[in-house]
């Protein structure tokens, strides 16, 4: 009778348990609780190899930046890791890993989300999670580190301000996102930083690291119930805070730029007779349109076979592009979508620069887009099956381990939602030329663009008069970034 009862009773309480799983539609083994403090906790079983990737995600970043606060997402981050409890400004965080035998870790600041994982042995997964907890649900900031800290980051911005690729970008930053621009940049500037105080960090930072505006997730050769059990033990005292996102964030403008505007971007390091041209666009926000999102990632699959009629096209009617290097992209953003098109092309001086950069802006724009909306057989039914499949495709090939789920998740849930992702299968086979056609009416017919040339400065000196009296804009070192005059 005594063992029938306790039989009865661990029935009973694993029923119990089982009540708090929720498996997430459309993705197996995927398994979902929530935690009293407003934590989200997916746990995801990879019998594949005995690790676990355990990873903390924070709906923030430079997207929850002021002007003033610019960077302070990046310092906060420094401090948490750098220190621990009695050891400031030592590599605590990194002994700690270490003794889990952690394999890889990474953390930061990006632009719309916080992330901050470790891949270790599947045995350690629960010392993984506590790891975690310890770090920010009983965060240690001491002063004493701060200058140390505030110079480290510091150095970072004067890296990214000297950076090809960080100048080119801000360039584009700054003029699609020109009324919230600070928003795409996580490093933020050297006033914001420099200025900072332990007391003006934590106002700016941990109003949004809090257990309602976080998920945890971990996957691998787990048991779910026992990362619940882990999670519930680490984080269930982490006091939950008022929700950042109750007010709100303005949205950036869905029209980018008020008209066409063109940029010349110096680069020593792009090869002396090789240029770059690309159009940008501001594309669907996941946040206000996901629909069109859905569109978008369709039409850039639809754009990328490299025999295609859309290459095909730009290459026989624009001078000198390196075709294969013609690439069209939507960039997915909860809020600060962009669309993509460019081509690297051969210098020469009998077809200017200039002249390539506005036949391949009005080739893209007043032939094929216009042709794409107009002409039913620009894409056949085939052409969209085959854009649907290589999307799944690659959405397989990025969530073909348990570390690469654990990220695409991770990523999915602070843009957009579990949902979203789960649901992605069965949006865009719901996309055909109709959805398209109105995805590329809003947000390229009915669009600015801007558009950039990327060249050697020896190039860009041999056509300077063409740049001048054409209207473009030069980004460089002095003026890229937002928070330059």
């Amino acid at each position: 009778m005594k063992r029938f009862l306790l039989a009865s009773l661990l029935i009973a309480a694993s029923a119990a348990l089982a009540l708090n799983a929720e498996s997430v539609e459309g993705i197996q083994g995927l398994y979902r609780y929530k935690l009293a403090n407003g934590l989200e906790v997916y746990a995801y079983r990879d019998d594949a190899v005995p690790l676990a990737r355990v990873e903390i995600v924070f709906r923030a970043g430079a997207i929850s930046q002021s002007p003033e606060s610019a960077g302070l997402f990046r310092l906060y981050e420094r401090m948490l890791l750098r220190g621990s409890k009695g050891r400031p400004c030592s590599s605590g965080a990194k002994a700690a890993l270490a003794s889990l035998g952690a394999a890889e870790w990474k953390g930061g600041a990006g632009t719309e989300r916080s992330e901050y994982w470790i891949s270790l042995p599947s045995s350690k997964a629960k010392e993984g999670i506590a790891f975690w907890a310890g770090i920010f649900a009983s965060p240690s900031l001491d002063e004493t580190c701060l200058e140390a800290e505030k110079e480290a980051v510091t150095e970072e911005i004067r890296a990214q301000a000297s950076d090809p690729d960080s100048i080119y970008e801000a360039g584009f930053s700054k003029r699609l996102f020109s009324k919230y621009p600070w928003r795409r940049d996580p490093e933020g500037s050297e006033k914001a930083v420099g200025g900072a105080t332990l007391a003006s960090l934590k106002a700016a930072v941990e109003p949004w690291l809090v257990p309602n505006n976080a998920a945890l997730f971990v996957g691998g050769n787990v048991d779910p119930e026992e990362v619940r059990a882990a999670a519930e033990a680490a984080f269930g005292s982490w006091a939950a805070g008022p929700d950042p996102w109750a007010k709100g964030l303005p949205p950036n403008p869905r029209l980018g730029v008020p008209r066409p505007t063109w940029l010349i971007v110096p680069d020593s390091s792009m090869p002396e007779g090789e240029g770059r041209i690309e159009v940008r666009y501001r594309g669907p926000d996941i946040a206000s349109d996901p629909a069109s999102s859905y569109a978008a990632d369709v039409w850039s699959s639809l754009v990328a076979p490299p025999d295609g009629r859309f290459k095909s096209a730009l290459g026989a009617n624009v001078p000198k592009l390196a075709v294969e290097s013609i690439v069209a992209n939507y960039v997915s953003q909860r809020d600060g979508g962009w669309i993509s098109l460019s081509s690297f092309f051969d210098v020469d001086s009998a077809a200017p620069a200039v002249e390539r950069a506005r036949a391949f802006k009005e080739r893209v724009r007043g032939y094929e887009i216009t042709a794409m909306k107009s002409d039913k057989s620009y894409f056949s039914e085939l052409d969209y099956a085959q854009a649907r499949e290589r999307l799944l495709d690659d959405r397989a090939t990025v969530s073909d381990t348990a570390e690469g789920m654990v990220g695409n998740l991770a990523f999915w849930w602070a843009t957009a939602s579990i949902e979203y992702y789960a649901g992605y299968p069965a949006a865009i086979g719901k996309i055909g030329a109709k959805e398209v056609s109105a995805f590329l009416d809003t947000y390229v017919m009915r669009n600015l663009e801007v558009v950039a040339l990327r060249m050697n400065p020896i190039d860009i000196e041999r056509e300077k008069r063409n740049f001048a009296s054409s209207g473009f804009q030069t980004v460089d070192a002095s003026n890229a970034f937002w928070w330059q005059k």
